[in-house]
């Protein structure tokens, strides 16, 4: 596969590519993959991570802007939602589920029109199904889901976590922060980091344990994907839309929501501020919604335009 850039516009693309990765592991509802997809370099991002120790050369000059983009979007990513995660929780939760479900077009086409056998229907069922069971049992065995107690099980979990985040990044049409608030841990690790972040040893090799995570899961798994993605698309793609169907369910049923429920008993003048929330979430939600139909739509008049 021919991995190098033509011109600026390439390198800058694959930037901004990466800018969407960086921001979808803090951001719920971007989806790097997807951006991926509409930015037509998807299957050479994940052929770059299938091959990069067979071609090291050419891979990693492919995946630098990628790299450096991903770096400019999570940092980006995490000022922006942390401010907005402490100030707006409910309503920042919405805008982000509307960006999720303005992926929903893009990610359903590669299904249209494709016979709904009995195997994909089953495949599709179990992408709904499975991250809602594990939404809805985490509620029943998670405490407070903190980090002031580091006890050497949490490394291993944050680990399987950081594997769980890579493939994320690698399937279109989920989400990482999702995954985070499946497992209740997303408000907890946003607000981690702080200025107590490096007086804390256990903390700093959490966030280690996390990343070597990702990385591991991005070189295992990206081959595997890869070939799926190449030999079995179509039913691939039966799965990837029921996940993405059941991540929208999952963000209102998660450890995080449930705490914003909890507040709304809690808090004075309950009526009003739950009201308030609600209303204002539905507007924001739409506000994503629209965001990223608009992305896709874009795209479609694109293509349209190039025949």
């Amino acid at each position: 596969m021919e991995l190098k850039y033509k011109n600026a516009k390439e390198i800058l693309m694959s930037l901004f590519v990466g800018v969407f990765i960086g921001l979808s592991v803090i951001v719920p509802g971007i989806s790097g993959s997807t951006i991926a997809i509409i930015m037509k370099v998807y299957d050479k991002l994940m052929y770059s991570f299938a091959n990069i120790f067979k071609r090291f050369k050419a891979c990693f000059i492919f995946l630098l802007p990628i790299l450096a983009g991903i770096v400019v979007g999570f940092g980006a990513g995490f000022v922006l939602v942390k401010l907005l995660i402490e100030k707006f929780p409910f309503i920042t939760i919405c805008f982000f589920v509307g960006l999720m479900i303005g992926t929903f077009p893009l990610l359903f086409k590669e299904i249209k029109g494709e016979k709904v056998t009995k195997k994909r229907s089953i495949l599709f069922s179990l992408g709904v199904i499975v991250p809602i069971a594990i939404t809805v049992i985490s509620l029943f065995i998670s405490t407070n889901n903190t980090l002031l107690d580091i006890q050497p099980w949490h490394y291993i979990l944050f680990l399987f976590i950081g594997i769980l985040i890579s493939i994320t990044q690698l399937i279109p049409g989920l989400s990482a922060t999702v995954l985070l608030m499946i497992f209740g841990y997303y408000t907890t690790l946003i607000s981690g980091i702080d200025r107590e972040l490096f007086s804390n040893v256990k903390l700093i090799f959490i966030y280690v344990t996390l990343v070597v995570g990702f990385v591991l899961g991005t070189l295992i798994f990206s081959k595997g994907i890869n070939k799926l993605l190449n030999t079995q698309k179509i039913p691939f793609y039966f799965v990837i839309c029921g996940l993405s169907v059941s991540s929208v369910i999952s963000v209102f049923l998660g450890s995080d929501c449930v705490s914003i429920y909890k507040s709304w008993i809690y808090v004075e003048g309950m009526s009003s501020t739950m009201i308030k929330d609600i209303v204002i979430g539905v507007v924001f939600l739409a506000v994503g919604l629209f965001a990223t139909l608009s992305i896709y739509f874009i795209d479609k008049k694109m293509k349209q335009k190039n025949k």
